[in-house]
């Protein structure tokens, strides 16, 4: 029996904790989305989770088709990779490479 399993019982029904901080998070997002927004993922990755994902978490974590559309940016060129995303946009300096009021900020 693994920790999760023996300090969390609750993970047997629907793969994660009740103190799940991605599950809090990304419900609390996805109560704020609107079809006609523009997502700005600060730290993208490469989406390399998708597979080791609960189906429950992975449709709260995955934006793209929610809204217009998903810009990704990142330090890693890799992040190209993740197919969540519409757009990727490497971060090569401290500025980011998003045009001013292009995206909303909740």
């Amino acid at each position: 029996m693994d920790f999760r399993h023996k300090y969390y019982p609750e993970v047997e029904f629907g793969g994660f904790t009740d103190i799940d901080g991605t599950v809090a998070f990304f419900g609390r997002v996805n109560s704020l989305l609107k079809p006609e927004f523009v997502v700005l993922d600060v730290g993208c990755g490469r989406g390399a989770l998708q597979d080791e994902m609960i189906d429950y978490k992975k449709e709260l974590v995955i934006l793209k088709g929610k809204v217009s559309k998903v810009i990704g940016i990142d330090v890693d060129v890799r992040a190209i990779e993740n197919p969540f995303l519409d757009e990727f946009q490497l971060l090569e300096s401290a500025n980011w490479p998003i045009e001013d009021s292009s995206v909303v900020i909740l």
